[in-house]
């Protein structure tokens, strides 16, 4: 391993001049008008897997490529599929950051751009284990690299891709390089993650705007109804006050629990980065259970009525509302989206028409955070961080886990290199360059002690 550790250390300033030049191509996925850009990363992806020593192939779908990437050290070996994504999301506001969004800027130790931590360091640092391993005669596991141009949209051909592609992705193990550590400190293998429930509420009244003066205190307001609407889905304590959203929330182990308060979650820290805000939510938990295993229903948007500068006294002719849920094990997304329904329906007040419409449904992952793959990514990060990896869930979403679990292997683990607080999706996003190298050197360590089971 020191013949590799050198290779990399000698290739550091290459790899992060690399990642400058990834980072230079505006590859927002969710803007028609960069569809071209979308299309020259995943060929620079495809080319850098090349120079690397991977055999690699773009697959272009309806909307963005696919690339894929592989190795193959032979049949008797195992064989590992890393998932990243090479898609970012718009830099608005741009005016909000402190150095142009498509330039990867030194800040000391850290490296700002628009998706420094999500994800495209992480697929620079996967090609970069796969090269320096194969320079140094260290990758002894058959390696699949699959990187998309979609997950800020959905990863709409994503999984359509890999049930059509099952033979030709078959693996034994799978990890999904899009993620955070549990701290600056200390490395995490995630086995959870939150699905989620989204759907759009529209409220109509008299269906265009009316003169508050001549209309006001006589006629609905979808505004009033839509506000009647929100109040009502959480109790007075913080818990959602949906009938039967709780049923089937499967209670997680004591132990699991006890494990986890052993962590020293940083609450202030989550504080800081949410901005100071207060911490709240449903009682009986602390912040990181809340987070990790407890769903939740938010309000993500609601339009309504005048909000230009100044004042036009009107009655809104309708409304409307953006709500996802986070779920965990056992929920059913779909089941969740009816229960909104028919909660929604029993709020509507008279002459005010309700429409809901499901737009995603996502359900919950979970994987078994014990086997090969997960005791050898715990030995990989132990050697290269000097701590053993927090075994944790995570509150966000990952469509991909699920449908690997299900349509490649049951042996699934999130890794990623990311810190908390990374500004992802905001202004400012950041990663450590030290967090470059060490991602390289801990895949690198994981090939190996895959190979060694």
């Amino acid at each position: 391993m020191q013949e590799t550790d050198r290779f990399i250390q000698d290739n550091l300033a290459r790899y992060l001049d690399e990642f400058a030049e990834l980072v230079a191509i505006r590859s927002i996925s969710t803007d028609p008008a960069y569809a071209g850009e979308v299309a020259e990363a995943a060929e620079w992806v495809s080319r850098r897997m090349t120079e690397a020593g991977l055999e690699a192939e773009i697959h272009h779908t309806e909307g963005h490529p696919l690339v894929v990437g592989r190795h193959h050290a032979g049949p008797d070996a195992p064989t590992l599929l890393v998932y990243a994504h090479y898609d970012v999301q718009p830099a608005d506001p741009e005016e909000e950051w402190r150095s142009p969004p498509f330039q990867l800027t030194r800040d000391g130790d850290d490296l700002v751009a628009r998706g420094a931590a999500d994800d495209k360091a992480q697929v620079i640092l996967q090609i970069a284990a796969a090269e320096a391993a194969l320079q140094s005669g260290t990758l002894p596991v058959n390696l699949i690299l699959l990187f998309e141009g979609e997950e800020e949209v959905g990863s709409v051909h994503l999984t359509p891709f890999v049930a059509r592609n099952r033979e030709s992705l078959a693996t034994d193990h799978a990890v999904i390089a899009d993620s955070m550590m549990f701290s600056r400190a200390r490395p995490s293998l995630i086995f959870g993650m939150r699905g989620v429930a989204y759907v759009e509420i529209e409220a109509t009244g008299a269906g265009r705007d009316l003169h508050s003066g001549q209309y006001g205190g006589a006629v609905p307001n979808p505004v009033h109804a839509l506000a009647r609407i929100i109040a009502s889905f959480h109790d007075g304590t913080g818990r959602v006050a949906v009938p039967g959203f709780y049923d089937r929330v499967r209670e997680v182990p004591a132990g699991l629990r006890e494990a986890w308060r052993g962590l020293g979650y940083d609450e202030e820290a989550f504080r800081g980065s949410a901005g100071g805000a207060s911490l709240t939510g449903e009682p009986g938990f602390a912040t990181h259970e809340r987070l990790w295993i407890r769903p939740c229903l938010d309000v993500n948007g609601i339009v309504g009525g005048y909000t230009g500068p100044g004042k036009k006294t009107v009655l809104p002719g309708r409304a409307s509302a953006k709500v996802s849920c986070r779920l965990v094990p056992d929920q059913d997304p779909e089941e969740i989206i009816q229960l909104l329904k028919d909660h929604i329906a029993r709020q509507a007040p008279e002459g005010v028409q309700l429409r809901v419409t499901g737009v995603q449904a996502n359900p919950p992952f979970l994987a078994e955070p014990s086997g090969p793959l997960f005791d050898a990514a715990s030995r990989a990060l132990e050697e290269v961080y000097g701590v053993e990896p927090a075994r944790v869930a995570h509150g966000g979403t990952l469509p991909i886990a699920r449908d690997f679990a299900e349509l490649l292997t049951p042996s699934v683990a999130v890794l990623g290199f990311a810190l908390p607080g990374a500004n992802m999706h905001a202004p400012n996003e950041w990663i450590p360059s030290s967090q470059v190298e060490k991602g390289i050197r801990s895949m690198v360590r994981l090939y190996a002690g895959l190979a060694a089971r």
